[in-house]
């Protein structure tokens, strides 16, 4: 055996003991079952439930710093099924000979169909347990569950690390994922009777890998992988739609998140790419003509210092620019919330708001038809393209 593969044996069971301090109670490292990611379905006409767990492999090497050796699979999952999740954790010694350690898994997928049966069971049977994970993020399966659930992944060797750090890179690049989308954000949700936008992840096309193995071996990184885009609107505990990729900007624009965006938008007939940054945002609610009206202000830095296209040169340039981006931005705003309106769904909060700065209207008298809402758009442009002419 190599000096290597000692010093990896000896590191790996050192990490998880400082991982698991004071959580596991005199029960050896040996004896747990790691559960790195979950996933949950119900069976809508049996009402069973079953639990996905994905369970790190000790013997690859696998941990939570996502380091893997050896041939072995770093996660095996168990599949377990039980007319109710309380069952499922008796039920699961049927098949699993370690003892479950739920206290670090960093993602919860659900199934298409148990959102559209109904959530509120897997999210109050997480928030209830001794040691509850309210605090991870929720995604809904578009697709096969089971298929996600046992699909490696390039790079990462703990498929919960790639959708964790997935998440996180696409909330601070982009404007396709919020940071709302944890357990208890969709509890919180619920309690407030106010819709909340939650992940979709789906297979690529192509065969996905079922063989870590094999996962290694392939070039082309785009075979066989789950992608995360798109979001699940919950309603009541229940699915109620899908925004596609372009509504998810929209809907972030107009809920305060940070992401920054780069976007092709026309400016003086030429497709141009800006780089758009939320700086500011705002929202308030006032009374007049006998309804509430809800005022909000979005401010976005611009840069074009990714175009490759149409660069501003003068002045005139950038002031035309910021003028048509502001129009365009705010005609997407507005049609995305006359979308949504249009629907039933309060993804803004408006009502929220109207309760918060309106306190004395009667609740019932402000649904989403007797409100009006303003949309102001500022758009200055910060960093402008470092090339004058393109190529």
């Amino acid at each position: 055996m190599g000096t290597g593969s000692v010093v990896k044996g000896l590191i790996v069971p050192a990490l998880l003991s400082i991982l698991l301090t004071g959580c596991w109670d005199k029960i050896e490292l040996n004896q747990l079952a790691l559960v790195s990611m979950i996933g949950a379905d119900i069976e809508p006409e049996s009402g069973i439930k079953t639990i996905y767990y994905q369970v790190i492999n000790p013997l690859s090497g696998a941990s939570a710093m996502g380091t893997t050796g050896g041939d072995q699979a770093p996660v095996y999952t168990y599949k377990i099924s039980g007319r109710s999740f309380g069952e499922i954790r008796s039920n699961v010694y049927q098949r699993l000979p370690r003892r479950l350690f739920v206290a670090h898994y960093k993602a919860v997928v659900v199934s298409e169909r148990a959102a559209e049966h109904g959530i509120r069971d897997i999210v109050n049977y997480i928030e209830v347990q001794q040691n509850a994970r309210s605090s991870i993020p929720m995604l809904v399966a578009d697709g096969s569950i089971s298929k996600i659930m046992k699909t490696y992944t390039p790079l990462e060797s703990l498929p919960s690390d790639s959708v964790e750090s997935r998440l996180r890179f696409l909330a601070e690049d982009s404007l396709f994922i919020g940071k709302h989308i944890r357990v208890k954000d969709v509890s919180e949700r619920m309690q407030q009777s106010r819709p909340v936008v939650l992940p979709l992840i789906r297979e690529a096309a192509g065969s996905s890998f079922h063989d870590s193995g094999k996962r290694a071996a392939e070039i082309d990184a785009n075979k066989g992988i789950f992608l995360i885009g798109g979001g699940a609107v919950i309603q009541n505990y229940r699915l109620a739609g899908r925004l596609n990729e372009n509504d998810m900007i929209w809907y972030h624009l107009l809920t305060g998140e940070t992401g920054e965006q780069k976007i092709m938008l026309k400016v003086g007939g030429k497709q141009v790419t800006v780089v758009m940054k939320p700086v500011r945002f705002d929202q308030a609610a006032a009374y007049r003509r006998n309804k509430p009206v809800v005022s909000i202000r979005l401010d976005l830095e611009l840069s074009t210092s990714l175009a490759t296209e149409s660069i501003p040169r003068t002045w005139e340039d950038v002031e035309q620019l910021e003028r048509e981006v502001k129009e365009q931005i705010t005609d997407g705003l507005y049609a995305f919330y006359n979308k949504t309106k249009e629907k039933g769904w309060d993804l803004l909060g408006l009502k929220e708001t109207v309760r918060r700065h309106l306190p004395q209207l009667d609740p019932g008298s402000a649904g989403l038809n007797d409100v009006d809402v303003v949309i102001n758009v500022g758009a200055k442009l910060l960093q402008p393209g470092s090339i004058n002419q393109p190529f």
